[in-house]
């Protein structure tokens, strides 16, 4: 019986959904119990361990897990030094990367950072806080708490808060606003260095790497075939995007090109107009599962 595992943080939180959905693109069958935390894989080399990004990041770092999902802002709060294997996000609208922002209340006197002197700002990253207030030459009194949701306390209990803001909705149910964006953070794989040594788990957590970034362009990429002339030609190579160049291909017998290339779905609607006002014909587009480069 092959005994060999990849032990794999699964992100809870806001990019749950996200996760689960781009492992179906990816081509795994996943069970998911969110209640109890239960992520499984029809995979049986990957045991899927739900963790928060911020403590797993600190899991990978320590060897408890080889690989996982999180965000380049857990790393910089949990300090964890970790390789990374891939960016998880390109150009898809929603979600977008993710902002680390500070916020007040929308009727607050603070209006810039150096009025946050002796103040009070709750956070669930704290490190990248007081980092923050460090550059910024600026004493206030951070508080952490990891409760779900912070938002309601400030402008009762506190005067501020630092946190991950993915579309903003909390910021405005609680009428807060946003003073100054301290980062934005990408989703990324990562892999612990000592678990990368690991020929079986290296080969394993790239291979993963390959699908899922692949299964990430492909969410964002279509696939389009055009026939042009000759004389087109080198109009429609500067209307079509390619992720390297497009396939031309001449059709037999005549002085036409079938061309093949792969476009930004959010581009698609440019597109299409140009090239048939430019006198292309058998316009086709169809959907992508993979984007491997």
């Amino acid at each position: 019986m092959n005994k060999k595992r990849l032990k794999f943080g699964f992100p809870l939180g806001v990019w749950y959904e996200d996760t689960i959905e781009l492992f179906r693109a990816a081509g795994y069958k996943i069970y998911h119990d969110k209640k109890f935390q239960k992520i499984v894989l029809d995979d049986p080399e990957i045991q899927c361990v739900p963790a928060r990004p911020i403590p797993m990041a600190s899991f990978i770092e320590k060897g408890f897990l080889d690989a996982g999902i999180s965000t380049e802002a857990s790393l910089l709060e949990a300090r964890a030094k970790l390789t990374r294997i891939c960016d998880l996000e390109f150009i898809r609208p929603l979600p977008s990367k993710t902002k680390v922002v500070l916020a007040v209340p929308k009727n607050s006197n603070i209006q810039k950072i150096s009025d946050l002197q002796g103040k009070k700002i709750i956070t669930k990253i704290p490190n990248i806080a007081k980092d923050f207030l460090k550059r910024k030459n600026v004493s206030a009194k951070v508080i952490y708490s990891d409760a779900l949701l912070n938002e309601p306390l400030v402008g009762l209990v506190v005067d501020a808060i630092i946190d991950f803001a993915k579309t903003g909705d909390y910021l405005k149910a609680y009428r807060l606003r946003v003073l100054h964006t301290l980062l934005e953070s990408s989703v990324v794989l990562v892999a612990n260095k000592k678990s990368l040594k690991d020929r079986w788990k290296r080969e394993k957590i790239e291979g993963l790497g390959y699908l899922l970034k692949g299964a990430r362009l492909g969410q964002e990429m279509v696939g389009l075939m055009i026939q042009a002339s000759d004389k087109m030609m080198e109009k429609v190579l500067r209307i079509v995007p390619s992720l390297k160049k497009p396939t031309v291909t001449q059709l037999r017998g005549e002085n036409w090109f079938d061309v093949l290339t792969v476009v930004p779905k959010k581009e698609i609607r440019e597109i299409i107009p140009k090239l048939k006002r430019n006198g292309c014909r058998a316009i086709i587009e169809f959907p992508l599962n993979k984007v491997v480069l």
